[in-house]
Order: structure tokens, then C-alpha cells, then sequence
């Protein structure tokens, strides 16, 4: 990204944020949660960033100042060498003391929110996590090309399964090779979350009955996995013929993150399961179609239980032994991000907004099936930015 393309992507998000926090009466934000810090900033340093309500936001840098500065597009850098810093640094210049400041409070540890409250007793503290996601749901055209190549990235992944699967003989043998293959490509190796203690490495890829598993992950497909340390995704298992092969990996280029599933299988599937896979891409198309700037998302996640309801196959849709309560959420900087397609979900879409749509089915004991694309809500309804059939694909 050259400089005065960064310049300008910063300048409209701080904009953005800053009506936000002027609207809620908040004199200012304190940022300090990492992707929210790139965001605002263009650097994940080590730093405390103040984006006062009305004026330049100021970056305070504890380590590594240099790279912060060669990093960010931002004007206003200065050292920190202590938190006890932090008030002197923020009111002076043309800086007010805050007398409202606004923090992260989805992500905050507490100790740290102690810290604060002690280093501002006069300042009423309050939670802006919400604004700062809203913002981030809607993608500028950078952020979509960006996640567009993600998307390419993980089209060339699907394309080498079949090879892969001609000499992968476990569910980890298989991960290994995707996960070369991606990294070779530029993905950093992590896929960065929001969630309180969720772990997330690359996805899932699993097979047969052990991706039927359920376990803790907040997604609708668990694993066996490894053990109790890290009880979901690839395991030792061993991939059999004619079981579902469930690919979830997640792209990641230049911090900006594609989702998707395919399925495959070393021979036909049981017919059942076909079944089941044509009626999630019904869902997903049906999805797609009616995802237009203005529908409200909790709409999207009734529409796809009418259609299994209709289908049958109420039982084992998003998870098993219960499902879980959507079938899409919103993706960028992090797995995790807004909006979420899903029960009491109030949010209307808007254009800009990229979303992973992700409608599966879990027959305990025999696999899971299903799909999910990384999509973008046009004018005229979601579009995909993954390339690769959508079918299931016999090896």
C-alpha cells in the first residue's frame, strides 16, 4: 500500500470514528486492543492511541518507536516510557483533559482498566467497542481488494486438494500441506479474533466422523483434534473413503482475512448427505439473493430455518447436539467481526459490508456437510469473492 494511499485510508476512518464519538458526547477514545490499533493507526506496535473527539489523534509508542513511525501513517508520534505518562501526554498540546474517555471494554482486561481509572480519576470512563466495530463492518474498496486476494489465495488452495489428497493419509498430513501452501503464499499464520479465550489457528479440516464431534469452538463444527489441549479441528485421524472431507481455512494476506468451506471426498458421498449439501447451497443462494443493503440480519437467519425446516433437516443444521444461533458473520482484520447473521441480530446491511456465509449440516457419526463463501453486500445482493465450485468435489 503506498503512503498517501494509507494516509487516506487512516484519515476516513478516523473521521469516521471520531462522528461516532462526538455523537455519544465522548471527548475521546484510548486504543489499545491491537487490530483496532492498526486499524486507526497503520501500525500494531506496542502503543497507546488517543483519537480525541474534534482534533489530531496522538499515537504514544512504548515499542518499537522507530518502526511505529516508519509504519504509520499518522502525524502526532511520541514516546512512552511509562503509563504513568499517559494524562500528561493526551492534555497537553490542544488536547482537553477527557472528561468522558472511551475504551475497548469488550476486550479490556480488568487489571488494565484499574490502571486506567487510577491514572484518571477524573474522567468518566465508558465502552466504545461498539462504535469502533460499526465502523469497521463497512470495508472501504482497499480493504475489499485486499480481502479479494485473500480470496484468490484460498481458489489456488482448493484447486491442489485432490493433490494433496492422493498422498495425505491423515486429517493432519492434509493441514500441513494447506497450510504450506498458504504460507508460501504470504499468510502470517494466524487468523486474529476478538473473542474472550478463543484460540484460532488457520480453520478446521477434518474428516468422516471425527469432524462430527462437538466441542467448545463458537463456530458449528468442532473435531477431535489433538486432545483436551486443543480439542477441535485436524487430528490423527485417518481420511477413509466415502466421507465428507470438511475444509474450513481461512486465507490471510496482508492482515486482511477470506473464510470459506468446501468438501470433498475420496469417492461418492452416502446419498443423504448429498442431499443435505444441495439444500445448504439453496440456503446460501437464498441467502444471497435477499442480502440487499436494508435487510435486517436477524431476516437472513429465519429465512435459512424456514428452508431446512421445509427440508427436514432442522436437526444437526450449525452443530450438533444444538446448533448454534446464526449462520454468518462478518470478516476483515479479524474472524470474528460485525455483523452477525443470526438470531436477534438488529443490524441492516449496508453496501461494503463482507460477510462469511457459512450454512452447514452435522450428521453425528458420519460427518459434517456444507459450505461457506466470504461475500460482499451490493446494491443488488451479496456477491462472492471465492471463485471455487461450490459442489461437492469427488477424488
Amino acid at each position: 500500500m503506498n503512503v498517501s494511499l494509507m494516509e487516506n485510508e487512516i484519515r476516513d476512518r478516523i473521521q469516521r470514528f471520531q462522528k461516532r464519538l462526538s455523537a455519544q458526547g465522548v471527548d475521546g477514545a484510548l486504543i489499545v486492543e491491537k487490530t483496532d490499533l492498526y486499524y486507526l493507526s497503520g501500525t500494531k506496535q506496542d502503543g497507546h492511541l488517543f483519537v480525541p473527539s474534534g482534533d489530531v489523534p496522538l499515537l504514544m509508542v512504548r515499542k518499537d518507536f522507530e518502526r511505529a513511525v516508519s509504519e504509520s501513517a499518522l502525524e502526532e508520534i511520541l514516546p512512552l516510557t511509562g503509563y504513568s505518562e499517559l494524562p500528561h501526554l493526551i492534555s497537553k498540546g490542544n488536547n482537553a483533559y477527557p472528561r468522558r474517555m472511551g475504551l475497548e471494554m469488550d476486550v479490556l482486561p480488568t487489571k488494565r482498566y484499574f490502571l486506567y481509572r487510577k491514572l484518571f480519576p477524573k474522567t468518566e470512563l465508558v465502552d466504545i467497542s461498539r462504535l469502533i466495530r460499526e465502523i469497521r463492518m463497512v470495508k472501504s474498496e482497499y480493504e475489499i481488494d485486499r480481502i479479494r486476494a485473500a480470496a484468490e489465495m484460498a481458489d489456488g488452495m482448493y484447486e491442489k486438494v485432490p493433490e494433496f489428497l492422493a498422498t495425505a493419509r491423515t486429517e493432519l498430513e492434509l493441514s500441513v500441506m494447506v497450510e504450506a501452501y498458504y504460507r508460501k503464499r504470504g499468510h502470517p499464520g494466524i487468523v486474529p479474533t476478538r473473542g474472550f479465550n478463543l484460540d484460532a489457528i488457520y480453520g478446521h479440516i477434518m474428516s468422516g466422523e471425527d469432524a462430527a464431534m462437538p466441542s467448545a469452538s463458537p463456530g458449528p463444527t468442532g473435531g477431535k483434534g489433538l486432545g483436551p489441549f486443543y480439542s477441535q479441528g485436524a487430528g490423527m485421524g485417518e481420511i477413509k473413503p466415502h466421507s465428507p472431507i470438511l475444509i474450513d481455512y481461512c486465507a490471510n494476506l496482508d492482515g486482511y482475512v477470506a473464510d470459506s468451506t468446501r468438501i470433498f471426498s475420496l469417492g461418492k458421498l452416502k446419498a443423504p448427505l448429498v442431499h443435505a449439501h444441495e439444500v445448504m447451497l439453496e440456503v446460501q443462494e437464498t441467502l444471497l439473493r435477499l442480502g440487499v443493503p436494508g435487510t435486517k440480519a436477524e431476516d437472513l437467519y429465519l429465512a435459512a430455518l424456514a428452508i431446512v425446516e421445509k427440508a427436514g433437516l432442522s436437526k444437526g443444521f450449525m452443530g450438533s447436539p444444538k446448533g448454534v444461533p446464526f449462520v454468518g458473520h462478518g470478516i476483515g482484520l479479524e474472524l470474528d467481526e460485525w455483523p452477525v447473521i443470526g438470531k436477534g441480530a438488529q443490524t441492516r446491511l449496508e453496501e461494503g459490508m463482507v460477510i462469511a456465509m457459512e450454512p452447514k449440516m452435522v450428521f453425528p457419526g458420519e460427518g459434517v456437510v456444507g459450505i461457506e463463501n466470504t461475500v460482499m453486500v451490493t446494491n443488488s445482493g451479496m456477491k462472492r469473492l471465492i471463485r471455487y465450485p461450490d459442489a461437492i468435489s469427488v477424488c
